[in-house]
């Protein structure tokens, strides 16, 4: 309103100094002066609607270019509202307008496809749904601080979607419109955050690599040490096995040696015993028969003394004997491997009472000397196994002497001897009985069942010209 008087008495004091340049061109009845003022006001009522008239079209031109100006920034305004809108909803980052509740109010394409679902079926859901279990306190305190802090917050979460796998994203937030609105951009680590894995890994690799490497060569070299240590352990047991088996060689080539000489010394104690002692005994027996023959029928006592020695002298000729046949079966030197056997199941029978048997399959060659000597003292320690351990009460022997091997099966009924017994190394007699099959190059085998008996299988390849 000051304004529009301000320029009417603009315009009228405007009018007025026009009219002061202009001359009166008429002539009036009226009072001169009268007439001037009259004029005066014409003119410059004419004058002020000139300018009235001028200010009008100014006023119009001026509407006009508002007009135009008005039009250009609606044009402009709906121009940038399009790309506004295109940027917000192409935008690849995520953008979510939210409520004070966590409702999403306004979301992006990009929002969208982070949680898997149209964007219209997601509008009015609670964001929070989305977010992981472990990682919702924190989405929770961010939107809290959000809206009662009133400053731009950020926090990181895990977003499950269905059938997916995790998505890592990092949130930044805004209120906007006095606070009951916050604006959300959702940017996706999960690709960064697998690089980053992924590099991590890397270096893990690499720094492994390195001390895989650093161990390799520590172990290589300790290996090499080692290898050497080894081959100088392995010299030294080479020698250690050398002298070892040239021991065991020594001491078997001693056994024999001591067996060969035992065999020998027995020979010739029964000798002089079968020659000397027994010899002695059966003149001591002649001689107490003659000396009975010679004698008085009627001295009774006499006679009787006689008998006694002569009982005392068959004793002991009995007990000769056995010693011989104990230290050296003369019938083994004399008829053979197989009457000695014979023979020794026979004295073996009588003085056990264990009902014995012996099977000859087959008889083509009678064994003699170092041989049937070592088949012998087997058979004979393991009669005395039987007589002590078994308690059998039926043995059998069965022989096969062919051409080209000589074998040997004694088994009887007893107890059985176990693995453990004929493994052992104080079985003393099994050990002598291997040293001496082993000094024929036979073999021989023993197998025991509980309470069926033990068997002893032997065999001696024979040499064939």
């Amino acid at each position: 309103m000051i304004e529009r008087i301000d320029n009417k008495m603009l315009l009228r004091q405007k009018a007025e100094d026009l009219l002061k340049n202009k001359l009166p061109t008429t002539v009036s009845s009226l009072p001169e002066a009268e007439t001037l003022k009259i004029i005066h006001e014409l003119e410059v009522i004419k004058v002020e609607r000139e300018i009235q008239n001028e200010a009008l079209a100014l006023h119009q031109v001026e509407l006009e270019m508002q007009n135009k100006e008005l039009s250009f920034s609606k044009e402009q305004a709906e121009t940038t509202a399009k790309k506004y809108t295109a940027l917000y909803d192409l935008a690849p980052t995520g953008y979510f307008t939210l409520s004070d509740k966590g409702s999403i109010l306004e979301l992006n394409f990009s929002g969208a496809t982070l949680l898997g679902k149209d964007r219209l079926q997601l509008k009015n859901s609670r964001f929070g749904f989305f977010v992981s279990d472990d990682t919702r306190p924190f989405f929770n305190l961010f939107l809290e601080k959000v809206f009662n802090d009133k400053t731009k917050e950020a926090c990181e979460v895990t977003l499950i979607t269905k059938g997916n796998l995790p998505i890592y994203v990092h949130l930044t937030g805004i209120v906007i419109e006095n606070g009951k609105k916050c604006i959300v951009s959702v940017v996706d680590l999960t690709g960064s955050m697998l690089m980053d894995a992924l590099q991590a890994k890397e270096k893990v690799l690499v720094l492994s690599e390195k001390r895989l490497q650093k161990k390799v060569e520590l172990r290589t070299q300790e290996l090499e040490n080692l290898n050497k240590n080894i081959k100088i352990e392995l010299g030294k047991r080479k020698i250690s096995q050398k002298k070892l088996k040239q021991s065991v060689h020594d001491y078997k080539q001693l056994y024999a040696y001591l067996q060969n000489a035992r065999e020998e010394e027995r020979k010739l104690i029964a000798r002089a015993v079968h020659d000397d002692l027994a010899q002695l005994l059966s003149t001591l027996k002649i001689e107490l028969t003659s000396f009975k023959g010679n004698t008085d029928k009627m001295d009774f006592m006499v006679h009787d003394a006689v008998d006694s020695l002569l009982l005392l002298v068959e004793q002991s000729m009995d007990a000769v004997t056995t010693v011989i046949t104990e230290l050296r079966p003369i019938i083994l030197d004399r008829m053979g491997l197989i009457p000695a056997l014979k023979r020794l199941l026979l004295s073996f029978q009588k003085d056990t009472g264990i009902n014995c048997d012996i099977l000859i399959r087959e008889d083509s060659s009678n064994l003699k000397g170092k041989m049937a000597t070592a088949i012998y003292r087997i058979v004979q320690e393991g009669m005395n196994n039987i007589r002590m351990h078994s308690k059998a009460s039926y043995v059998t022997l069965v022989i096969t002497n062919s051409s080209s091997a000589f074998s040997l099966n004694l088994k009887d009924n007893g107890i059985g001897i176990s693995q453990e017994k004929v493994g052992s190394h104080e079985s003393f007699g099994i050990i002598g009985m291997k040293e001496r099959i082993a000094g024929i190059n036979g073999r021989i085998k023993m197998n025991g069942v509980p309470g069926k008996g033990t068997t002893i299988d032997i065999k001696v390849p024979l040499r064939t010209n």
